[in-house]
């Protein structure tokens, strides 16, 4: 049966008066040996991630539906790993050799990863040829191949929190699995660095997993060398390296909610994981816009991310005491909701600010490096850093004298919101409402979960006055500063100014012009198109003379009036060396001008493939009304990855 908020538990046995346990529970360290295990796992689990991601992506293409079905499988692995092996694996005096065990399993499992996608390429060819690329029925087998993929690898990262986290904390869920879960996030920044700077570049994707493989061997053999009874006296004793973690006793002051109460603070938990990926979803697409989508600028905006997540989470086992509260919970809720509603205020001015701050870091790429890191952060590491905070006081409330059990349970809830945030973010929000939506979005979102978190409290009658009073007004400030915020302007947000190009051709327009440079130089533009859409952002302008017509994709200049020769000539060659009423494919549609150069040229049926629907959309601007390629009987549009289609239906093509 489940305890009320009022109960007090048994009678405490002889020893340290409460106060003196509850603040020694807190204030120990994490042992060396833990925190080093799990700074190296991190760092594995993030480079397994971006490898499987992109070795998968030469199986599956590198459209949202194949990037959100990596993700998806991952997470749910993650997810189950953390909710069923996490509840059958967590006890208290054997944590650390299971969790050996566990990471030799994920460094064994990782190196046999390294051939499946060589593997799954048939089976996944058998299905495109089965069902037809981007078909309903083909989305969802490809995704019954990548989980069961993923699978086995995920299920053992997911246990390894709620193993080690057991292994110090069987109780009552406290300061060791904040440290836990700052140092694993930590690791995760090193691993997204580490990987994208160094170890893909240089070693390639398959040395890259071995050496994640080696990092969880490190990790189980330093947890072995402290499962061994000696030393784990000797930890016990206070001597092996640092001070263990004092076993967080549960007292009259940390007695468990009730069980609606703890129902509630899943459920709250589950929504925070969507608003939080909602949120990064929305903020790699902002920032795709000014810094370009090179993985350099990917993995600077991950770090921040990872950091503020990280820095939020230490914190809070430092004064878990305080802050492992349902109120403590509500006000974090309100204050992620007002940190981003202030930052909307920002969005307008990003690509000015940016322009000035490349002209000041000139041409060292580490220092134009720094400043787009500077810049991201201080957009997103408010709200991060509160964001970080959320997970270890959730699974401080939902346990009820089950510590690693509790930690398995809010895992999971937490990972299927942010899958659930992640689709919805990225097949729906962003499409529909836009980037800023988006994030306004995940902002009401936050809002709402505090709303929920004060209605538990009230309910459990822990809610003081004070805490209440600010979090009411946090509420009120959030929607007014979001609803105040201007909009940006696509045309100033589309400017590119991540290229060298774009900047020069900006300054060069503006010459002697101290201020508003990149709204001047772009002031002759008027907008025709613009759709954030599932795969990028498309804008299309015309100058106010109408004698250029524009498309950027994510900030560069895809296709314009002034650079026909090129679109013409593209499709007008290798139309000129196929005999007539050959079939006929073309990758990317652009303009749609090398499209009509082939049909021109007396191509038969022409097969059109494009990775992003309001391409299609975009490109009708370019033709006068009557002379669309498009409404030519001949084409057929199969809206997909090139290489997908290339890669499973070479025959179709006589390739």
């Amino acid at each position: 049966m489940a305890r009320s908020s009022s109960h007090r538990g048994p009678a405490r046995p002889a020893g340290p008066p409460r106060q003196a346990t509850t603040r020694s529970a807190n204030a120990a360290a994490l042992p060396w040996w833990a925190a080093t295990c799990f700074f190296v796992s991190g760092a594995a689990g993030l480079l397994y991630e971006v490898v499987w991601s992109k070795q998968l992506s030469l199986v599956l293409g590198n459209s949202l539906h194949a990037i959100s079905t990596v993700v998806a499988a991952f997470l749910c692995g993650l997810a189950l790993g953390a909710w069923l092996l996490g509840r059958q694996l967590t006890h208290p005096t054997q944590g650390a050799r299971r969790y050996a065990l566990l990471e030799l399993g994920i460094a064994a499992l990782g190196l046999l990863s390294i051939p499946v996608p060589q593997l799954l390429d048939p089976v996944i060819g058998a299905f495109a040829a089965g069902f037809g690329p981007g078909t309903a029925l083909f989305a969802a087998a490809r995704f019954a191949v990548v989980f069961a993929s993923l699978l086995p690898p995920t299920l053992l990262m997911g246990a390894t929190l709620p193993v080690l986290v057991e292994h110090f904390e069987h109780v009552l869920v406290g300061p060791a699995l904040a440290r836990l879960y700052a140092i694993n996030t930590i690791g995760a920044v090193a691993g997204s660095l580490l990987g994208g700077f160094a170890l893909i570049p240089g070693l390639g994707l398959r040395l890259t997993a071995c050496t994640a493989a080696a990092f969880n061997l490190i990790a189980a053999s330093i947890a072995l060398a402290f499962a061994r009874p000696a030393s784990a006296a000797r930890d016990a004793a206070g001597v092996a390296g640092a001070a263990s973690p004092a076993r967080a006793t549960r007292t009259a002051d940390d007695s468990p909610l009730g069980r609606p109460e703890r129902i509630a603070v899943g459920v709250a938990l589950a929504l925070s994981g969507f608003a939080a990926l909602a949120f990064q979803i929305a903020w790699v697409r902002l920032f795709g816009l000014l810094l370009g989508s090179s993985v350099y600028s990917f993995s600077g905006v991950l770090a921040v991310y990872l950091s503020g997540l990280a820095l939020g989470s230490a914190l809070t086992g430092r004064f878990m005491s305080r802050l492992g509260s349902l109120a403590a919970f509500a006000a974090l809720q309100a204050g992620i909701a007002v940190s981003a509603a202030a930052a909307v205020w920002l969005f307008p001015g990003l690509p000015e600010t940016f322009l000035a701050l490349v002209q000041r870091a000139g041409t060292n790429w580490w220092t134009l490096f720094g400043t787009e890191l500077l810049l991201v952060a201080a957009v997103i590491f408010v709200p991060c850093t509160l964001l970080g905070a959320v997970f270890p006081i959730a699974a401080r409330l939902i346990s009820s004298g089950d510590g690693g059990r509790a930690v398995g349970r809010a895992y999971a809830a937490n990972t299927l919101g942010t899958i659930a945030g992640s689709l919805a973010a990225g097949y729906a929000l962003v499409p529909v409402i836009g980037v800023q939506g988006t994030h306004v979005a995940a902002l009401a979102l936050s809002a709402l979960v505090a709303v929920i978190a004060l209605a538990a409290a009230a309910r459990a009658r822990v809610l003081p006055a004070p805490v209440a009073g600010a979090t009411l007004a946090a509420l009120v400030a959030a929607p007014a500063l979001a609803i105040l915020a201007p909009a940006w302007n696509p045309i100033e947000m589309s400017a590119g100014v991540f290229r060298p190009a774009a900047r020069a051709w900006i300054e060069g327009v503006t010459q002697g012009v101290e201020r508003d440079r990149v709204r001047s130089a772009l002031g002759r533009e008027k907008m025709l198109l613009y759709r954030e859409g599932l795969n990028g952002s498309v804008l299309v302008t015309r100058d106010t003379l109408g004698r250029n017509t524009i498309m950027r994709i994510n900030g560069k200049v895809d296709a314009s009036d002034n650079d026909m020769l090129t679109q013409v000539l593209s499709g007008l060659v290798p139309a000129a060396m196929a005999p007539p009423g050959a079939r006929a494919l073309v990758i990317g549609q652009g303009s749609g001008v090398t499209l009509a150069s082939v049909l021109a040229a007396g191509a038969g049926r022409t097969d059109l493939v494009e990775l992003e629907p309001s391409v299609i959309d975009g490109s009708r601007f370019f033709h006068e009304r009557g002379h669309d390629p498009l409404d030519d009987p001949r084409v057929r549009v199969v809206l997909d990855d090139g290489r997908t289609v290339l890669q499973h239906a070479r025959e179709r093509y006589g390739l």
